[in-house]
């Protein structure tokens, strides 16, 4: 069976400091796994390195049975990701960016399943611009949902988002976990208790030995 994620010896080096040190990564299908550790370890250097916003030194990342580096676009067709950080583009609504999402992963049937899942309702004509972080994280969730991917990966998903918007995300992940699809998240200790229900494999990142001080 493909696995959603399979990245080995991943290493990233920012001038003098080890930020990654081989660092190894699995994700099987239906397995959600949870990246854990204090900031600073690396953790969304690791998230980039697997999705392409970040190049490693050294390291290979397989994505859906697709190498990232032979095979860009397979690779990140098989992936949809959440970063910590969700910047929307001026002079859109959310509504037309959930569009431009449907047309890129060639799914308008999912509009009505993206919509229900930004929990934006009255929300989604305005422009996006005008949004608070949490809206424009819960807007980036419900582009998540259009299209069928092998691997989700989510930075600090919850950031910004009340108790009932948490559940209904956690609620929309279950359902593609059951689906057959790996989720790795990277989450503060605090939001551990909203994945539980997942059963999820923890993977905790630690700083190299040579950046210990």
């Amino acid at each position: 069976m493909t696995h959603p994620l399979h990245a080995t010896a991943i290493s990233k080096r920012y001038g003098p400091h080890t930020v990654l040190d081989a660092v190894d990564l699995h994700v099987d299908p239906g397995e959600t796994v949870l990246l854990l550790g204090p900031n600073g370890v690396g953790k969304s250097t690791l998230l980039g390195s697997v999705c392409g916003t970040v190049i490693p030194d050294t390291g290979t990342v397989s994505i859906g049975g697709h190498d990232l580096k032979q095979a860009p676009l397979a690779a990140r067709a098989a992936l949809r990701f959440l970063p910590q950080e969700v910047e929307v583009p001026a002079g859109l609504t959310g509504e037309e960016l959930l569009q431009f999402y449907a047309d890129v992963h060639g799914d308008p049937s999912g509009m009505k399943r993206a919509r229900e899942a930004t929990q934006l309702d009255e929300a989604l004509p305005r422009l996006a611009s005008t949004y608070s972080v949490g809206m424009r994280r819960r807007l980036a969730f419900g582009g998540l949902q259009l299209g069928e991917a092998a691997l989700y990966i989510l930075d600090e998903p919850f950031a910004g988002v009340d108790r009932e918007g948490r559940e209904r995300m956690a609620a929309t992940l279950r359902d593609l976990v059951a689906r057959g699809a790996g989720l790795l998240l990277a989450v503060h200790d605090r939001d551990i208790d909203d994945m539980e229900a997942f059963s999820p494999r923890r993977v905790v990142l630690s700083r190299p030995a040579e950046s210990k001080a």
